[in-house]
């Protein structure tokens, strides 16, 4: 689904992969899960915010764009784009999905 986030409250940090870039994120597979942590095969091992690139060489490659979210921001994110969000405060969001 395609997904509209809205920051009502405190600020986030949100860094968007396309869906090309899916071959360089190190998908955790159901087969390579070692817990059940990734089983839906929408998690990376790649962690962004300690990014090893000797163990996800691929990942130095990948494409992103990020933003800082204040209350009031709209943020459109495509169906299958990967995403990651960190709160940088106390903080309320808000997703559509259509």
């Amino acid at each position: 689904y395609d997904n509209l986030f809205v920051q009502l409250v405190g600020v986030k940090y949100v860094r968007i992969y396309g869906a090309s870039e899916t071959d360089k994120l190190y998908v955790i597979r159901k087969d390579d899960a070692q817990s059940s942590y990734g089983l839906q095969g929408n998690m990376s091992a790649v962690d962004c915010e300690i990014e090893d690139y000797d163990a996800h060489p691929r990942a130095r490659d990948a494409k992103y764009v990020e933003a800082l979210m204040f209350p009031g921001d709209c943020l459109y994110i495509p169906a299958r784009a990967w995403h990651y969000v960190r709160s940088l405060t106390t903080s309320i969001s808000v997703n559509f999905w259509f």
